[in-house]
């Protein structure tokens, strides 16, 4: 036998030895004494805590009790049975307390496993007074839960409801619910029947003047339906769209409005918010985008980014088709897509918007606080403009945090933009990074990032929510 092994035959002490005995075996729901300072704790055994679950059960459950079982039901670092047993005794003794625990745990749980065993164990319960959680929870995405067939907060509700009747449910609770207080579950319900594919469904509904009298954010939704045609898609849209009806912007929704009527209907049906400004500016700088064919477009933008230089990083292998080749692209990009780019390569082909970008450009690089931005957009003289915007904050020189001015300019704007110029020779970190795509995916608004190639090169990049990003080359600093 080799003497370096012979330690483990050594006896266990006896306190040691008795410790591991009981945690190997159920003492019984009579041997605890403190139901709730068990329940309370995390990293026990399942056995420990179907003991006080019992003794909760037969002793009766107090506030203490009640506390620690709806922390067992949210809270991370419980076995789920363990927490299947916490849901039943609560479900016997007081159900409003399943609510209150879930409301605003479950729409940010990040325990899959549990996220949907405690959605299933809802819907069997059928507690109905849980459809405005399990549908704001629904609403967010939710990482690997996107994969899957069906949601699983949708199914309880399907379970609760009736699967003929989510749809409805949706409707209803929209409609239901206060203005003032639940504008953010309003705001999910129309995200979610958006999604369900219940457009049709929406535009009926606003196109029916009893249905919005008195309702703000359905006024707001009807006009823009009635006026562009256009439905939004997530709450950051809804946002969007009630800020196009603000009274001091009757003038640029009256140039939408025009804009969009010299486009095909077709494409007038399915443009996106972002797109309005894409033709806004269109009809002031080249008509003839309104009505171009998609091939036409994409032809021009491939030629005219042919010869450019690329230095953006390489996206291969990150799946979902992710790469800044406009041909890899060209399923994913739609007219706006393509308006975007070209009008963004026109006015990187203008010497004093280059010179701006470039003057911008040199400061950002002398600045070691933050990273610069703003909004490009249409200014009073007809051309495409650079609108800079303090940060909300000065965290890092690779970051930029956009301020709430910036987002209310960028209602208007054509591409909210920042800059990569922490040296001149900034080519490893060309393009967009994950932060950027977040902010892509949560605003919908289109977008550019410039990055320092050289003393003289920018590289430019257009992005957009869904992670669809095109290299559109340098541009080259002005003489003077």
């Amino acid at each position: 036998m080799n003497p370096r092994h012979t330690a483990i035959l050594r006896p266990l002490p006896a306190a040691l030895l008795a410790a591991v005995l009981l945690a190997g075996c159920r003492q019984g729901p009579e041997s605890v004494a403190d139901p709730a300072s068990v329940l309370a704790r995390t990293g026990l055994s399942r056995e420990s805590y179907f003991d006080a679950v019992d003794a909760a059960r037969m002793r009766g459950v107090d506030d203490a009790t009640k506390a620690a079982l709806r922390r067992m039901i949210s809270a991370p670092g419980y076995p789920i049975d363990a927490r299947e047993r916490a849901f039943g005794l609560l479900l016997e003794s007081d159900p409003t307390a399943i609510e209150a625990a879930l409301a605003n745990s479950l729409p940010r749980m990040t325990d899959v496993s549990w996220r949907r065993r405690v959605c299933q164990l809802v819907g069997e319960a059928k507690l109905e007074a849980m459809v405005p959680t399990l549908i704001r929870a629904w609403a967010v995405p939710a990482g690997i839960l996107e994969t899957d067939p069906e949601r699983p907060e949708r199914l309880a509700i399907a379970a609760i409801v009736g699967e003929d009747r989510v749809s409805a449910t949706l409707l209803a609770t929209m409609r239901g619910s206060d203005p003032r207080t639940q504008a953010n579950l309003r705001a999910r319900c129309w995200e979610l029947l958006m999604k369900s594919g219940d457009d049709a469904r929406l535009r009926a509904l606003l196109a029916e003047p009893s249905a919005t009298e008195g309702d703000g954010m359905l006024t707001d939704l009807a006009r823009i339906s009635a006026e562009l045609g256009l439905l939004p898609t997530t709450r950051e849209e809804i946002l969007w769209a009630r800020a196009l009806c603000e009274p001091s912007r009757a003038a640029y929704l009256g140039e939408a409005r025009a804009a969009l009527a010299r486009m095909p209907a077709a494409r007038r049906e399915s443009l996106e918010l972002r797109g309005v400004s894409i033709a806004v500016a269109a009809a002031w700088l080249r008509p003839e985008l309104l009505a171009a064919t998609e091939p036409d477009l994409f032809a021009e933008l491939v030629e005219r980014t042919r010869n450019r230089r690329h230095a953006s990083p390489d996206f291969t292998g990150y799946g979902n088709g992710f790469t800044e080749n406009p041909v890899q692209q060209r399923e994913m990009l739609v007219w706006s897509d393509l308006a975007a780019m070209l009008l963004a390569l026109d006015a990187i082909a203008d010497g004093r918007f280059r010179r701006e970008l470039f003057a911008l450009a040199d400061r950002d690089l002398e600045d070691r606080t933050t990273e610069f931005g703003g909004v490009i957009a249409l200014g009073g003289d007809g051309r495409l403009a650079l609108r800079e915007f303090e940060p909300r904050s000065r965290t890092s020189d690779l970051r930029y945090e956009s301020p709430q001015a910036l987002f209310d300019a960028l209602y208007e704007g054509l591409f909210h933009f920042h800059l990569h110029a922490q040296k001149y020779g900034n080519t490893r970190y060309a393009g967009q990074h994950l932060g950027d795509f977040a902010f892509a995916d949560s605003t919908r608004a289109n977008a550019l990032v410039f990055t320092f190639l050289g003393t003289d090169e920018l590289g430019a990049d257009f992005y957009r929510h869904g992670r669809v990003v095109v290299d559109l080359g340098a541009a080259e600093r002005p003489e003077g």
